[in-house]
């Protein structure tokens, strides 16, 4: 999944935001607000703080307007996205005695599916957004939007991402799941094509070491329900320990050296919170560290900025 999450999140002010479905006659129109409008941290947009770690400029899409955001986000079916929810993660029905056995890999196509019908059928309750991550650096540096929902039970947390860009016409389905049943969780990813689910690794593991990441809007005003975005990386931040499931066909990319910044592996070290963090990891690191989320609570000091960049350099 591209909103590629740690237990660095801030804490979550679990505040509401309900949006009530309009007809297609209220397209691009700002939805009603409840009387709490402010983003929680978790779910709030930060600028630049400008540490040189950026590959390109800072993008943050100053032409898009928020009735345009609505707009591109409502082609994927009005239906489907801005529901009211009392509860951030839709549970699923409970499997039968498991006994330790892992999900077989058709177990694990099934609660993907599962997933994709339930948004299809609007029975989900999505965050939309425009995604920090996937419009900086070498992504794609142009209006990426997102719909991230989330489902779970006793043996899986399913994640489910609808994603396309602004010049796209089609949406694409991907889908993470997480094996509760082992010991580290097993992360699944893979994306949902008209054939099935086609499981990924190699391309996914470049931003998800340790499963799904939290969300990060572009900006303030391009997430549709901020409340519902901060409950998800709530969620998403109170997740286990995993490992990184790789395909036959989709292996593990060369990883580089490892991050040894006490900063980061205070948290990334393979044993706390998160999985050890390579230099195959630029991408997210370079972006979630430019902009403030990494690490969550403070910033890092002008020393240990250099030693980030010296490490995030090639060798020549």
């Amino acid at each position: 999944m591209h909103q590629h999450t740690h237990r660095w999140i801030y804490p979550a002010v679990l505040s509401l935001l309900v949006w009530v479905t309009a007809g297609e006659s209220s397209r691009g129109q700002e939805p009603p607000k409840s009387p709490t409008t402010t983003p929680p941290a978790s779910a709030r947009a930060v600028r630049s703080t400008g540490t040189g770690l950026l590959l390109e400029p800072p993008l943050m899409l100053t032409n898009v307007t928020r009735a345009q955001f609505l707009e591109m986000a409502g082609t994927i079916g009005r239906h489907r996205i801005g529901r009211p929810w009392t509860q951030p993660v839709l549970p699923l029905p409970e499997p039968k005695s498991r006994k330790g056995q892992a999900l077989t890999q058709t177990e694990v196509r099934d609660y993907m599916l599962e997933a994709r019908r339930l948004f299809d059928d609007g029975e989900s309750v999505p965050v939309s957004d425009i995604g920090l991550i996937s419009t900086q650096e070498d992504v794609i540096r142009q209006p990426m939007l997102n719909h991230i929902a989330a489902f779970s039970n006793s043996v899986a947390r399913v994640y489910l991402l609808v994603q396309r860009t602004a010049t796209d016409r089609s949406w694409s389905y991907y889908s993470i799941v997480q094996d509760l049943t082992q010991r580290p969780v097993i992360d699944h990813f893979a994306e949902l094509t008209r054939t099935g689910p086609k499981f990924e690794g190699t391309s996914c593991y470049k931003c998800h070491s340790s499963g799904p990441l939290a969300i990060h809007p572009n900006r303030e005003d391009l997430v549709l329900d901020a409340g519902l975005a901060a409950a998800l990386n709530e969620h998403i931040a109170n997740q286990p320990l995993s490992r990184f499931h790789f395909p036959k066909d989709s292996p593990s990319p060369p990883p580089g050296k490892p991050l040894t910044l006490k900063a980061c592996a205070r948290c990334h070290d393979g044993e706390g919170d998160r999985n050890r963090l390579f230099q195959v990891h630029a991408h997210p690191i370079r972006v979630l560290v430019d902009f403030g989320h990494m690490p969550p609570d403070r910033r890092l000091k002008p020393e240990e900025l250099a030693d980030l960049k010296a490490w995030l350099s090639p060798d020549p």
